[in-house]
């Protein structure tokens, strides 16, 4: 028994002194913030006719290289793959290929190398080797910015793309030669770049692969070949949208009561005939057009579809629409959802246009079923107007005399849809801006004799409040008090609209210029002599 205690008492303190052995980091004291310093390096920077396989890198702490693999960036980009090491206060990066010779590479760490502890990353390193005779030194710097807002592009991959006679593939379709991403305040600067002929682009490339995805990410392009031979600073890229994936027909799908066309991007027009006599109720819906079993129920109805992009590019679609076949049970009358684009409870200012959105299309408008009351007193005028050929939906338009509040209401079955379904009651309450809530934002374009689309844009939700077209004079009248940026773009081929740019044809996107000002409207004031140059 003694024994069995004897043991028990061994493995006792074995737990606790290994308790006491287990490592802890010290608590308590000033946070250390200070980053990791390159003490050795091999390469050392600058180094000329390097030709090994591996760069070495000695710090005076123990380090952190987790995230280096996102964070770092080399230029140009080695054709070979590389394996990240970290002992204690080193890192090694070993290559299964040599470098290219004759070839001046830039490893720029940026963030992804921190200290153990407190995960401070290292301060401006930079690694820079060739592996000929000489070290490039040329450099190209500029500025990143959204051309719709003109706000600061942080982290867009700005690349320079080689163009010589032996690059047989496009320059949309490989990787950058050197890439570079902006910094927080949308700067760029390419260093140690050899000589010769370049172009210059910048997009988001949001999936990390290099190469511009142009129906997902924004883009820019610097106009002309850059003929480097000297340093180039301050070119400036504004990104834009610039998909020009050609239209094409996603997916069709029938259903019993609609048959679906889906396309791989958003339409600007569409067109749609019916070759004989039979005929077919359709709705336009984002990237999409749906077609109803309403009024002809034959077993397919031929259909010509017309649809054309915002590029102009344009799709013939001639088919056949059917549907699925229905079992033979008792069609169910549902209630059908009215969906308004005014919310309830929110401040309208006069005259009112409301929109109203259906899931089906309508065949019964029962107005004695409708009214708009204001003040909860009169009963306001109104006018309505649907929308699309197929009823699924309505503008009803009022300029009320009320001048606190509306209440808009559909009693039950004011409205039926092509398969009986109708309403319950629904009723939309709004509060109206007093007259004294307006104020006015009027001035001058002093630019060229092109026409201007001059859009006044809310500043906190970024919305579009109004727009007015000009070459001279806008006026924008009964504006709600608030804080509004003014948007210029120049409508240069005057089709009434923004148009891309065109790489191909190396074609910049129309001129757009935010007005550097924040408009501050105050509540029946008038902001005046605003010159745009």
């Amino acid at each position: 028994m003694f024994k069995n205690y004897s043991i028990l008492l061994t493995i006792s303190l074995y737990i606790i002194i290994s308790s006491c052995a287990q490592f802890v980091p010290p608590t308590g004291g000033p946070k250390d913030i200070t980053p990791p310093n390159l003490t050795e390096s091999f390469p050392k920077n600058e180094t000329l006719n390097y030709k090994q396989k591996t760069i070495r890198l000695v710090f005076d702490e123990l380090i952190d290289a987790s995230s280096l693999r996102q964070e770092l960036i080399i230029t140009p980009q080695p054709e070979s793959a590389f394996e990240v090491k970290v002992k204690s206060n080193e890192l090694l990066l070993q290559y299964d290929k040599p470098f290219l010779d004759s070839t001046t590479y830039t490893f720029n760490f940026r963030q992804g190398i921190k200290d153990l502890n407190e995960r401070t990353p290292a301060k401006n390193l930079k690694l820079v080797f060739s592996t000929g005779n000489e070290i490039d030194s040329l450099s190209i710097s500029g500025k990143a910015n959204y051309l719709w807002s003109g706000q600061i592009a942080d982290e867009v991959l700005v690349g320079l793309y080689t163009i010589n006679k032996e690059d047989t593939i496009p320059v949309l379709l490989r990787k950058p030669n050197y890439f570079i991403k902006t910094d927080t305040s949308g700067n760029y600067s390419f260093e140690n770049i050899k000589s010769g002929k370049y172009q210059l682009i910048a997009f988001q490339d949001k999936n990390s692969n290099l190469i511009f995805d142009q129906s997902k990410e924004l883009f820019s392009f610097h106009p002309d070949t850059i003929k480097l031979d000297s340093n180039i600073s301050n070119l400036t890229l504004s990104l834009y949208p610039n998909d020009r994936t050609e239209l094409k027909v996603k997916r069709s799908l029938a259903r019993r009561n609609n048959y679906s066309i889906a396309f791989n991007k958003d339409y600007e027009k569409i067109e749609v005939n019916f070759p004989t006599d039979d005929s077919l109720t359709y709705q336009f819906r984002r990237e999409e057009l749906l077609f109803f079993k309403h009024p002809n129920t034959s077993d397919t109805t031929l259909t010509k579809i017309i649809v054309q992009d915002s590029l102009g590019q344009k799709l013939e679609i001639n088919t056949k629409i059917y549907f699925q076949e229905d079992p033979e049970t008792k069609t169910k009358i549902e209630a059908l959802s009215i969906r308004s684009e005014i919310k309830p409870n929110i401040k309208l200012k006069k005259p009112i246009e409301y929109i109203f959105d259906f899931e089906y299309p309508i065949i019964d408008f029962d107005t004695s079923k409708f009214k708009i009351l204001g003040d909860t007193t009169y009963l306001e005028k109104y006018t309505f107007e649907w929308l699309d050929p197929s009823h699924t939906k309505i503008s009803i338009k009022t300029n009320p005399i009320a001048k606190r509040d509306l209440q808009l209401n559909f009693q039950s079955g004011a409205i039926t849809n092509y398969k009986s379904d109708t309403n319950s009651t629904y009723t939309l309450i709004n509060t109206l801006y007093p007259q004294e809530s307006y104020g006015l934002i009027e001035g001058t374009i002093n630019k060229d004799s092109s026409n201007y689309i001059i859009q006044l844009i809310d500043s906190k939700t970024t919305q579009v409040i109004d727009f007015q077209e000009t070459n001279s004079i806008f006026s924008f009248k009964k504006v709600i008090a608030g804080n509004y940026y003014l948007r210029i773009i120049k409508d240069a081929n005057n089709n009434h609209r923004w148009d891309t740019g065109y790489f191909e044809q190396q074609q910049q996107p129309e001129e757009i210029t935010i007005y550097p000002e924040l408009l501050r409207l105050k509540e029946n004031f008038e902001l005046r002599d605003i010159v745009i140059n």
